[in-house]
Formats: C-alpha cells, structure tokens, sequence
C-alpha cells in the first residue's frame, strides 16, 4: 500500500494572488512553476515543485470566506494564523535566508543551531505561512587509508 501512496498539498492565498505567490516562492525557496489553472479566464492555481514535491499554490475561494460556516480552507488572516509549518531542507541556510528575506520574507527566526545541532530559521512569507528552514548537514566523508 505504501507504493501507492503520494502527498501533494494546496498553499492557499488571497485570491487574485496566486502569481505574486509562484513568484515569490520561486525567488525565496527555488520552487519551479510547472503549469498554470485558469477559470473563465481568471488564474486560480499555479503548479509547482518545490524540489521534487508538487505544489498547488492556489487562491482561496472568495464564497467560502463570505460564508465561514461553510468550512474553508482559507487564506492566513495574520502572520502565522496557520495549522502548518513548511519546512524546506537547505544545503546552505545563510544563502536560503537570504533569498528568502530578499524576496520579501520576514524573519520569524533568526538562524540558530537547534538542540539536534542543526541551523535552524523561520520566516512568514508575505502570505501569513511559516517557512522552517533546516540547513542539511554535509554527509561525512571517510577517507580510506
């Protein structure tokens, strides 16, 4: 069963802000747009992948915000109103940080090493989501004598 099984999520934003949300995630995070999803000529979703996993960054459903009873899911109202935290593995997590904040992140937290002894940061993407940012330790290397 576990050979049948794949996970591929929906990042919600503010509808009308699907490709500003593509844009920003591939300048922070290096994600690539595969395809986009359009309705009546209106884009709904943008495809990606960030790295290997897809991604559907899509807007939310204005009805559904009009009628909160109705269930969402919505947009983050405020920084952090979230029930997720994405987190993105990187070889390098000054250079991640770095492109993330120069893409319009704000640091939730500044980089630090964890009590595993990996570097560690967050920041809210300019959509309300958290970002964990784990730097990857190098694979040690033995050297045969």
């Amino acid at each position: 069963m576990a050979d049948d099984i794949s996970i591929e999520f929906s990042l919600l934003v503010e509808h009308g802000r699907e490709q500003e949300a593509a844009d920003f995630y591939a300048a922070a995070f290096g994600a690539k747009q595969v395809d986009t999803y359009s309705l009546d000529g209106v884009l709904m979703a943008v495809e990606m992948r960030f790295g290997t996993m897809p991604v559907s960054v899509a807007g939310s459903n204005p009805k559904r915000e009009q009628a909160p009873s109705y269930g969402g899911p919505f947009f983050p109202k405020a920084p952090g109103a979230v029930s997720t935290i994405f987190r993105v593995n990187v070889g390098d997590i000054d250079g991640a940080m770095q492109s993330a904040v120069a893409a319009g992140a704000l640091t939730r937290d500044a980089i630090q090493t964890d009590i595993l002894g990996r570097r560690v940061a967050s920041v809210f993407d300019p959509f309300g989501h958290i970002w964990a940012l784990v730097e990857r330790k190098p694979a040690s290397v033995s050297i045969a004598a």
